[in-house]
């Protein structure tokens, strides 16, 4: 670990030696494992850390150079005592700082699904087109990991470490259960779905949103507004996981988004038919006959557009 240095000339070597050594020693014996962390502490800076050490160390009054050593030992503890508490707030951040874990990252490309199990036994299904960072290990009260895209989550169980799927500043927090998350960067919402368990979404200072199995919450990217919806068929939804391609009552725009990142094509539609919903078994049916059966369902037609497509039609 790295020592500390103390730079006041008025103290005197073998006195600023012994106080490094007593500081140094404080933290190869500290046992951050053994404390709690006390709920809602935030904002750990470990320069902010080291600096209080150094300032209660440095406000001790400065004695002769005869004093007796076992007053500077007393007083050093004192210092270091002092600081101690506010490094137990933090035993999480303080290992970050002196025990990193490593952070991992998969991305899949369109037209691709991945599926992993996460350190504590979670499982994750991840679209095509999306990404997902995570750490090799959880430490602490919570499991975070952060998702671009979509994906589908079997969160193991653990009463005292919630599992938070952060997308953007929209963040889904839970103890374990099962639900679905997209929140593609083209889209202008985050949507989420459950399946099982109780879920809690939240936007940047918005009100936490709790759902049950069958419910889904839209949250608007732009303002954080959400609207929840109830009787959601979300095996139906989410049956991208296991090569399935339904949709339900699904609008047009999000339902040409899916085939971007399902067939990496590009499909375009005029203004008039973002308002048209489809609902659709597209299930081992071919690209092309997928379009054809989008064509007729917004009563128009789909012209190629140089790699893909684009529709005209009356619409719905």
């Amino acid at each position: 670990m790295r020592k500390f240095t103390f730079l006041r000339k008025k103290i005197q070597a073998k006195d600023r030696s012994l106080q490094e050594k007593l500081v140094t020693r404080y933290f190869e014996d500290l046992d951050l494992n053994d404390q709690d962390l006390e709920a809602g502490q935030t904002g750990f800076n470990s320069n902010d850390i080291y600096n209080r050490i150094i300032d209660d160390i440095d406000a001790m009054p400065v004695k002769p150079a005869g004093i007796n050593k076992k007053w500077m030992v007393a007083a050093s503890l004192v210092a270091i005592a002092a600081s101690s508490a506010f490094i137990y707030q933090y035993r999480t951040q303080v290992l970050d700082v002196i025990s990193p874990i490593a952070q991992h990252q998969i991305a899949t490309i369109n037209g691709q699904v991945a599926n992993l199990t996460l350190a504590d036994g979670t499982k994750v299904w991840l679209n095509g087109g999306s990404k997902l960072s995570y750490p090799e290990a959880f430490r602490g009260d919570k499991r975070q990991i952060t998702l671009t895209g979509e994906a589908f989550f079997e969160v193991a169980h653990d009463a005292t470490k919630a599992f938070i799927v952060h997308t953007g500043d929209i963040k889904t927090q839970v103890l374990g259960t099962s639900f679905n998350v997209k929140a593609y960067p083209e889209d202008k919402f985050v949507k989420v779905d459950v399946a099982t368990g109780k879920v809690g979404v939240v936007a940047r200072a918005a009100k936490t949103v709790f759902l049950l199995p069958s419910h889904e919450v839209m949250v608007d990217k732009a303002n954080h507004s959400a609207i929840t919806s109830k009787g959601v068929d979300v095996n139906t939804l989410a049956g991208w996981k296991s090569g399935d391609f339904n949709v339900k009552n699904m609008p047009l725009p999000e339902v040409l988004n899916a085939i971007y990142h399902r067939y990496n094509i590009q499909v375009k539609a005029d203004a008039n038919l973002v308002k048209c919903s489809i609902t659709a078994n597209f299930t081992n049916v071919s690209l092309q006959n997928i379009i054809k059966i989008i064509s007729k369902l917004v009563r128009g037609r789909a012209y190629a557009d140089g790699p893909g497509y684009y529709l005209k039609g009356k619409g719905c």
